[in-house]
């Protein structure tokens, strides 16, 4: 892409859902920390994987997606909307809609085996769900069951009017041939957050990154020195970026954990997850104490 066309690489931080002791929905802790996000990323993807969608209700998310509107207005929230029934899915987009989103994205189904068929069939009712919404493709194999090959999902767009997709695990490692197959219009997001400077070279619009939802600051510099191919920027904002994925391993126990040495939420997920060991807790802790220490500075 030529340096005077490139657009501003794009960090949507995908946020996790804060539990309060009784596992409801924490709002003081979710608005607070959407409100200190607001002042480093692009946007938010709600309801995500890293929110722990499966383990929320329907009121929940249309909840949490009213507050994320409220807080950075519509142009920089996705509200994720996947289910693995279509008409679930239809109804979370119905209800995003209703609370004003205009940018969506959606799973493909899940744990039931599904076909390039199905999967249309899915998409195609969420979009006509959406009306002028804009509405992204999500794809996760490794949690969904499902693979879409590049041309299949590239056939799946064109005919549902997807806007292009979010890409996760064996998918992001794959960016380049879905690139590839889809129109350059389409707009594509890695979940690989580490991988941005390779994304944006690659015609990709950005992340969706769960790290960035504990430590934006690192991905935010990083974004702003590859669109300015600035390269010795570039090189300490990735090793920062590598340093959080290291310490917080990719997951959302981790998320969670650096969260609450940084003043958000107990760190309690609602979904069963692995223990985290007592080495990565002290880089965790370590990470967070150097992150705080530097905005009191």
């Amino acid at each position: 892409m030529p340096e005077n066309t490139r657009r501003r690489a794009e960090v949507l931080a995908a946020v996790p859902t804060f539990f309060d002791e009784a596992g409801e929905l924490d709002h003081a802790t979710t608005k607070a920390h959407f409100t200190d996000l607001a002042r480093h990323v692009d946007g938010v993807f709600v309801c995500g994987t890293t929110g722990e969608f499966p383990a929320l209700d329907r009121a929940e998310r249309r909840t949490l997606t009213e507050t994320a509107l409220a807080v950075f207005g519509p142009d920089r929230v996705v509200v994720h909307v996947g289910a693995a029934a279509t008409r679930e899915a239809v109804a979370l987009t119905r209800d995003a809609v209703s609370l004003g989103a205009r940018r969506l994205a959606t799973l493909t189904p899940y744990y039931l085996p599904a076909d390039t068929g199905a999967v249309l069939r899915h998409f195609a009712a969420v979009t006509a769900a959406a009306g002028p919404a804009a509405v992204y493709g999500y794809l996760f194999s490794e949690r969904s069951g499902v693979v879409v090959e590049p041309a299949e999902f590239a056939m799946i767009a064109a005919e549902t009017g997807l806007a292009g997709a979010k890409l996760s695990g064996l998918a992001a490692e794959r960016f380049e041939e879905y690139r590839a197959a889809l129109p350059s219009q389409a707009r594509l997001w890695s979940g690989a957050d580490t991988k941005l400077a390779e994304v944006v070279r690659h015609g990709g619009a950005g992340v969706v990154s769960g790290l960035s939802a504990a430590f934006p600051e690192p991905f935010a510099m990083l974004a702003d020195a590859v669109t300015g191919d600035d390269a010795a920027v570039e090189r300490s904002a990735q090793a920062r970026v590598d340093e959080v994925l290291a310490a917080l391993g990719g997951t959302v126990e981790g998320i969670k954990l650096a969260l609450s040495h940084l003043g958000h939420g107990t760190g309690a997920l609602r979904m069963p997850a692995p223990e985290i060991g007592p080495d990565q807790r002290q880089h965790i802790a370590r990470l967070a104490e150097t992150a705080s220490a530097s905005h009191a500075g």
